[in-house]
């Protein structure tokens, strides 16, 4: 398996805005410097502000697609865009998240054996995707799975490897389908069993969502015979909670 970690300077600038209008600070460290680049661009141009607000996917606005994505759209969006990564604002902005991704893929790469090996035995899955891991500024909440192997990365971490279990959470979405039973499995083995065994915590209480918690108290039995076995299978595991916990939820 393959991560690369990029900054894409348009999706950049498109989740900085897309926070203007959610509670999305992950700290405080950097809010003025956040704030005077949102001000800056909703001065600059209302309308484009407005616009770039709702272009939020990564695969909508990356380097690769930026053309296309606005091949019908009659705003000088592509010359705005320029214009903004050029501005003071941007690039101390930039400068920030440059930093931040050098320390993710630091860690990322000091950890990168052991999660690896952890996760295959954890799983039993065939580990061979390549990824492509859009790091935005570390003051605002991100960490999604865009589909295609196309993943967004950014938060203040709150404990020890937080950024290298959160990305193993994402990687594992490409794997698994969209119910919550699957989360709360992706759930066991990154922000549960991973972290167990890459920072000696122990649970519960569980970290993750809020929301699956009682999902995974359910299953949490099953998962501990689960980690007994010797070779382990993610997908019958999950056919047998299926028949055995989903339906009595």
């Amino acid at each position: 398996m393959k991560i690369n970690f990029k900054i894409d300077k348009n999706y950049l600038i498109i989740h900085l805005l897309h926070c203007s209008t959610n509670n999305l600070f992950s700290s405080s460290k950097y809010n003025k410097d956040i704030l005077l680049f949102q001000n800056m661009v909703l001065k600059k141009n209302p309308e484009y502000f407005d616009f770039l607000i709702g272009c939020f996917a990564p695969q909508n606005v990356t380097t690769k697609n930026i053309k296309l994505f606005l091949k019908d759209i009659r705003f000088e969006l592509p010359r705005f865009l320029n214009q903004l990564q050029k501005s003071g604002e941007f690039k101390t902005i930039y400068k920030q998240t440059k930093k931040y991704l050098e320390k993710c893929e630091k860690e990322w790469n000091k950890n990168f054996d052991f999660t690896d090996n952890s996760v295959r035995e954890l799983t039993g899955l065939n580990l061979d995707k390549t990824f492509t891991v859009y790091i935005t500024h570390p003051s605002l909440k991100n960490g999604q799975y865009w589909g295609d192997n196309n993943i967004t990365w950014g938060a203040t971490e709150k404990w020890e490897n937080y950024s290298t279990i959160y990305i193993w959470h994402e990687i594992m979405h490409a794997y698994f389908d969209k119910t919550d039973l699957s989360h709360a499995i992706i759930e066991l083995i990154t922000d549960e069993e991973l972290r167990k065994n890459l920072n000696k915590e122990k649970y519960p209480p569980f970290a993750g969502h809020k929301n699956l918690a009682k999902l995974k108290r359910k299953i949490l039995p099953f998962w501990k015979e689960y980690l007994k076995l010797k070779n382990k299978n993610i997908r019958k595991f999950q056919k047998l909670l299926q028949y055995k916990t989903i339906k009595n939820i």
